[in-house]
């Protein structure tokens, strides 16, 4: 009987310390973005539909699919100012029309420089509507 209550005791324990652990393994698993880990829900949508046109010379792809990223906006604050979300977005869906590959990607490097860093902080696992 003796023994019957240290191992129950000892699978308690070692129950509890795996489930100790759980919330790490789950954040573990949504890790992306950096090497030989998944694509972040944004980064891959970016890669697909801005990066890969862009290299392929198909601006008009380019411009459909920065339209639509200026309503990917995480918070409506993101908006404010000459460096707002949507606006570098747009402004780069306006070059692309007019046929301007360095504005795209000068518009791009604005967008990335105002808001990626925090981007990744906040929103990196944020699923992209679209």
């Amino acid at each position: 009987m003796k023994r019957l209550a240290i191992v129950t005791m000892f699978a308690t324990a070692v129950g509890a310390l795996s489930l100790w652990n759980l919330p790490e393994a789950a954040a573990e698993d949504t890790k992306c973005g950096e090497k030989g880990q998944p694509d972040c829900p944004l980064q891959g949508w970016m890669e697909k539909n801005v990066q890969d046109p862009l290299d392929a010379g198909d601006l008009a792809k380019v411009a459909a699919s920065l339209e639509k990223a200026a309503g990917f906006v995480p918070s409506p604050k993101w908006n404010d100012g000459d460096n707002g979300w949507a606006k570098l977005a747009k402004a780069g869906a306006a070059a692309a029309k007019a046929g301007d590959t360095a504005a795209v990607k000068a518009s791009c490097k604005s967008c990335h420089k105002a808001w990626r860093n925090q981007y990744k902080k906040e929103f990196r696992t944020k699923p992209v509507s679209g």
